[in-house]
């Protein structure tokens, strides 16, 4: 597969009142063109910060990328200007679907004004414009005239909105998405919907997507891969189909746990995701894992290939926990 963008050793922090929060713990992540990877954990893992900073928005202040590369395309979108990263990057080559579409859609103008917005940085005609926008409508099940155009967000549903931000993601032909958990604030029927349509739509394209998510029946219906993020560190790293058949970090196994299941048992992890003003030295999973050995608490273990493309941070990655 070819590579399209290098994650490495990223690490961010974010400036408290009560300290520095380490969101981010020199992070990894390599993602190939065409490639949907979905990037899942527990609130606080740093899901969001990892998609923020790979499109250099981290919010500065409070927060700060400290360390680590972005290659994209030969270039370090960390090293780039404001401006360059405008020009050529930001809503061009890597767009963002958002978490919560009325909180992301200027009420003041209309979706037609929002969406043509993105046609004039490329030069496209109006002619153009037009066909390619009604073209897009009707593949996520909008309706295919001009009449959408003229509304406003507030005359949409939850569910049209996040089709239109969906549009609006694919409109400039990007290499790469960042979804953010979009079909979060929608209900069940309408988010099955939404991911159909998604996925289709990306997969026709070809486009990289880093989709963000807690739900791991989400990630499993969008991804070809799942990275385990814990409170900014990966712990695992799997083909999707391989990590729901064999999955080995004590983290991933307990998530996995969490899920419906027949006997319909309520199941959860115990303890919490740690203070990041002061993590835990180590594998910072360390103090709610059961196999937690004295080296743990010590020392970071490396995210070792256990098998093809299957990856773990765990000193017990030699053999299966049990």
């Amino acid at each position: 597969m070819t590579e399209l963008i290098n994650v490495s050793a990223l690490s961010v922090h974010f400036d408290t009142d009560k300290g520095k929060v380490h969101a981010l713990d020199q992070v990894d992540l390599v993602l190939a063109k065409g490639e949907a990877v979905a990037i899942v954990g527990e609130s606080g893992s740093g899901k969001t910060t990892l998609g923020r900073a790979i499109l250099n928005v981290v919010p500065s202040p409070p927060g700060e990328i400290i360390k680590g590369r972005v290659m994209f395309q030969g270039e370090n979108i960390l090293q780039m200007s404001e401006d360059d990263c405008n020009a050529k990057i930001r809503g061009k080559l890597i767009t963002l679907i958002p978490q919560d579409p009325f909180a992301s859609a200027n009420p003041l103008f209309s979706i037609g004004t929002q969406l043509k917005d993105i046609f004039r940085s490329s030069g496209e005609g109006e002619k153009e414009m037009n066909l390619k926008l009604l073209s897009l409508f009707r593949q996520l099940q909008l309706p295919a005239d001009k009449s959408l155009l003229r509304k406003y967000p507030h005359e949409l549903s939850g569910g049209q909105l996040q089709r239109v931000m969906i549009a609006a993601s694919l409109l400039p032909n990007p290499a790469m998405i960042v979804a953010d958990e979009p079909t979060t604030s929608l209900d069940v029927t309408v988010e099955a919907q939404i991911l159909r349509l998604f996925r289709q739509a990306v997969m026709e394209r070809s486009v990289t997507v880093l989709y963000i998510t807690h739900n791991l029946a989400v990630a499993k219906k969008v991804s070809h891969r799942i990275v385990v993020l814990y409170a900014g560190q990966i712990m695992e790293s799997a083909p999707t189909e391989v990590f729901f058949r064999h999955t080995m970090h004590p983290y991933s196994r307990k998530l996995l746990g969490c899920l419906p299941n027949p006997d319909g048992a309520i199941r959860d992890i115990g303890g919490s995701i740690p203070n990041l003003i002061d993590p835990p030295k180590g594998c910072r999973f360390h103090p709610r894992c059961q196999y937690a050995e004295s080296r743990c608490s010590q020392e970071r273990p490396a995210l070792n290939e256990i098998e093809h493309r299957h990856w773990i941070s765990c000193h017990r990655s030699r053999f299966q926990v049990a």
